[in-house]
């Protein structure tokens, strides 16, 4: 008898919290205008700019877009690059970095204006998004920077490259992709420290889209040039980038036998670009090369030099690990570049040989 009234208790409770879950879904839902958006458009984009006015990450300036696509459940996230020249006459030569920061010693809000035109004469009409997100690197100390691996990924900023700089952003976001659900509460708690036009429920929900619907990050990279001084746009690699991969729905129609593959092995061991060619070649890619890198990367790096994103899914599935950066360049001959990082564990029989013998 009393077992039975413990089950009575636990169903009943169990009603009671499906029933407040329901009703709290269908109150934020009911306004809620990005889901809205995403429902009736399919897609709905963002900005984010993270700055320092302060002396938490003196100078640091970091500013994605974002667009999100419902039918295929991908969020791509451009990095814009803010050490990018934006106009060699009218602005002299000065970075995006450089002119935020200057305007920010007049006026905050004149500097995050005066950013977006920037950045609207950089990637166009990329940069007209539905939703915004500016905040300071110390407002957010409150909200996320406690968390002591996310305040590490963000203070390393030692890099021996950009890819190495790029894996860490991309690590960073992921990392926030993955938040437990007391910490989205945290920053639904926090909400009034933001400068955002989304609204609380709004952004609440969206988070728990994210978390339960869980979708595929597509991170790209600003195409730029590097010379001795500056960092310039690739004007035209930036066009087709555009128009091509990022404003556009993915879609997966190429054969892996349709891209070429160029294997760099940056791990320090042995015939690790060897191996995984014969691999990707047993599996119908198009190997045109390995050979070795002079820099060593903590993790594989699969970087898609011309939109085929599906396929670079594709070979880090068959590898078992790779971190995927969309760097579009045209002038690569090869359409996706691998570098071998030390996370990749890959024997043949010659290794299993020796590896018994020992």
């Amino acid at each position: 008898m009393f077992l039975k009234k413990i089950i009575k208790i636990i169903i009943f409770t169990i009603c009671i919290f499906l029933i407040v879950v329901l009703s709290f879904y269908i109150y934020i839902e009911k306004n809620n205008i990005i889901e809205n958006k995403i429902k009736n458009g399919n897609k709905v984009s963002f900005i984010i700019l993270l700055y320092d006015i302060g002396n938490l990450f003196p100078k640091k300036l970091e500013t994605y877009v974002v667009l999100y696509e419902r039918s295929s459940n991908i969020l791509k996230i451009l990095s814009i690059n803010t050490d990018v020249i934006v106009d060699f006459v009218k602005n002299r030569g000065k970075s995006l970095k450089m002119l935020f920061y200057e305007n920010s010693k007049k006026n905050l809000d004149y500097a995050i204006e005066r950013f977006y035109l920037d950045l609207y004469k950089i990637i166009g009409n990329t940069a007209k998004v539905d939703f915004y997100l500016n905040v300071n690197f110390k407002k957010l100390k409150p909200i996320i920077l406690n968390d002591k691996k996310l305040r590490d990924f963000i203070l390393n900023d030692n890099f021996k490259n950009r890819d190495l700089k790029s894996l860490t952003h991309l690590e960073i976001i992921e990392y926030i992709s993955k938040f437990a659900i007391y910490k989205v509460l945290n920053i639904y708690k926090q909400y009034g420290l933001l400068d955002i036009n989304i609204s609380k429920k709004s952004l609440f929900s969206l988070f728990l889209r994210f978390k339960f619907f869980k979708p595929v990050i597509m991170f790209c990279e600003l195409p730029v040039k590097y010379t001795d001084l500056t960092v310039e746009l690739d004007k035209r690699n930036t066009e087709e980038f555009l128009n091509k991969v990022y404003n556009v729905s993915m879609n997966s129609k190429k054969s892996n036998n349709d891209v070429i593959i160029d294997i760099k092995n940056a791990s320090k061991k042995s015939r690790m670009a060897e191996k995984i060619g014969w691999i990707l070649r047993e599996n119908k890619f198009d190997v045109l090369d390995w050979t070795n890198f002079n820099v060593s990367y903590y993790k594989t790096l699969i970087k898609d030099n011309k939109g085929n994103f599906y396929q670079s899914l594709r070979i880090a599935n068959i590898l078992k690990t790779g971190k995927i950066i969309v760097s579009y360049n045209s002038n690569i001959y090869s359409d996706i570049t691998i570098f071998v990082g030390k996370d990749c564990i890959i024997y043949d029989d010659f290794d299993k040989k020796k590896k018994d013998k020992n």
